[in-house]
């Protein structure tokens, strides 16, 4: 086991959605609009993760993998860069051992927000389990310590041998499925943005778009048990072949309003 992470800061709370998390503009090239709804965005165009890590609000969360998130030329979004996150599970992880290779963001946090990334999966990839994208993690103590896994946006094998998204409540262990699932393509980029309302009892909501099209939605839940929450976006899974895969991210964003794939 390998794992590095920066350390965890506690969550600003937001007043209100008025005020900006920062009063900086941000350049969001392809994605959104550029306006102040907008709280954080990663385009991997510095040639580096200084986005994630520079700052000190974010870092790597890394499990059973030898290769730590990296920034490439070879598949890209937008620009000259786009993120990679590599995957290992030789011959399946025995007992339920996660391959994980998160890259993550403590803050911006409000209370409601949409994250996005765009994913671009390899033709040559066979998920056999499950492939996680997007992850969020939950401070049983409020202050970053004692983290645990609260909801999952997962990509699952079909009968047709394609790949489907599901939605996974870490705390019930139960899924959140579409009754008429939309295939995942593989070999170009897809659009996935999350709404998580976050809430202590049943006042919840959390939300998936692919492509700007609605596939997952969970109201009238508890969503996270502390305001302290992590969004983790990369790659996890316990059987993968060919082993390492490498998953293409791109152009992530933390948002006020929902952004959508844009032109």
């Amino acid at each position: 086991m390998r794992a590095r992470s920066l350390p965890l800061l506690a969550v600003v709370a937001f007043a209100t959605f008025a005020t900006p998390a920062c009063g900086r503009h941000v350049d969001l090239g392809a994605i959104g609009d550029g306006g102040a709804s907008i709280l954080w965005t990663a385009t991997f165009e510095p040639g580096d993760l200084s986005e994630w890590l520079g700052d000190g609000r974010g870092g790597t969360y890394t499990e059973n993998v030898m290769t730590f998130p990296a920034v490439t030329t070879d598949v890209v979004h937008k620009g000259k860069y786009a993120g990679i996150a590599t995957v290992e599970t030789p011959n399946g992880m025995p007992g339920g051992i996660v391959s994980i290779n998160y890259l993550f963001r403590n803050q911006p946090s409000p209370s409601q927000a949409f994250y996005s990334a765009w994913y671009y999966i390899p033709t040559t990839v066979a998920v056999r389990t499950y492939l996680s994208l997007l992850h969020f993690r939950c401070s049983h103590t409020g202050d970053g310590n004692d983290l645990f896994g609260i909801w999952d946006v997962n990509l699952i094998p079909r009968a047709d041998g394609g790949l489907q998204a599901h939605l996974y409540n870490f705390v019930t262990k139960t899924n959140v499925e579409e009754p008429v699932p939309t295939v995942v393509p593989l070999g170009t980029w897809v659009h996935f943005e999350i709404m998580l309302l976050k809430a202590a009892d049943a006042t919840g909501r959390i939300t998936v778009w692919q492509d700007g099209v609605q596939i997952l939605d969970n109201p009238g839940v508890m969503t996270a048990e502390t305001d302290w929450v992590q969004w983790d976006a990369g790659v996890a899974s316990t059987d993968i072949v060919p082993t390492p895969s490498v998953i293409y991210m791109d152009d992530a964003a933390i948002s006020l309003s929902r952004l959508g794939p844009g032109n």
